[in-house]
């Protein structure tokens, strides 16, 4: 029964109720559609398989380095500036 509790917490935790289970390429391309910046007839799953892929192929240093760098990004509340810092991001 514990098991049970715990299993559906973290359903819940991810379920979107709480922000924090999405993953970084995800949240990514979660604003890039919001900001219009998706390449026509690329959905924001599409993009985060792609990103998926391109984040798997980076080292762990370099995957730290765009992780960090796009978590910075998606801090930042104008459009324009988030697109504007993800151009200097590394990796993908």
């Amino acid at each position: 029964m514990r098991m049970f509790r715990i299993q559906m917490a973290v359903a819940l935790a991810c379920s979107g109720l709480v922000v924090g289970c999405a993953s970084t390429e995800q949240r990514f391309c979660q604003r890039a559609d919001e900001c219009n910046i998706l390449p026509a007839g690329l959905s924001a799953d599409e993009c985060t398989d792609q990103y998926t892929k391109c984040t798997d192929d980076l080292t762990s240093s370099e995957r730290t380095d765009w992780d960090k760098g796009t978590s910075d990004c998606l801090e930042l509340q104008s459009c324009t500036n988030f697109v504007n810092c993800f151009q200097n991001v590394p990796g993908c």
